[in-house]
């Protein structure tokens, strides 16, 4: 079983790290009275942890994964600069859609990529609520583990 400290040498978002991001924006949704679905993938795109808050409709944990996939597979950017780059080129993107290990991969604010020390980690999405709602919580979420943009 590999360490937290052996998955960041590999640049690999630990499950630790994953499930204290998804519990600061559970606690950061439950304050603000909401439900979403949190997914958490590592720089890699693949699911490392989800959670979907009672209440939350089904297919937010999968839009919320497709949010943090499109950041990953882009080299982490966050969602607001892919929904803008949709709208500028929206061809791309409709043709990328489908690339997402199963899951969608969509460029919508409400995502933001996971960086310790500099190096991309992983990328958190959530959905449920309006996206900068989203994105607002999952920046709480990403400051919780030290994982800011």
């Amino acid at each position: 079983m590999e360490d937290e400290a052996t998955c960041i040498v590999l640049n690999l978002i630990s499950y630790d790290l994953a499930r204290r991001a998804i519990d600061a924006g559970v606690a950061e949704a439950k304050k603000r009275g909401i439900a979403l679905s949190f997914a958490v993938l590592d720089s890699a795109g693949h699911l490392v942890a989800s959670a979907r808050m009672d209440g939350a409709p089904f297919v937010t944990v999968e839009i919320a994964r497709g949010k943090a996939f499109a950041s990953v597979a882009t080299g982490g950017h966050p969602g607001g600069d892919l929904e803008q780059r949709h709208r500028d080129n929206p061809q791309v993107w409709s043709n990328a859609s489908a690339l997402g290990y199963g899951a969608p991969m969509l460029p919508a604010k409400g995502s933001l990529p996971l960086r310790l020390d500099g190096r991309l980690i992983g990328a958190i999405g959530a959905s449920g609520a309006p996206s900068h709602i989203d994105e607002e919580v999952i920046t709480i979420a990403a400051a919780a583990i030290g994982a800011g943009k």
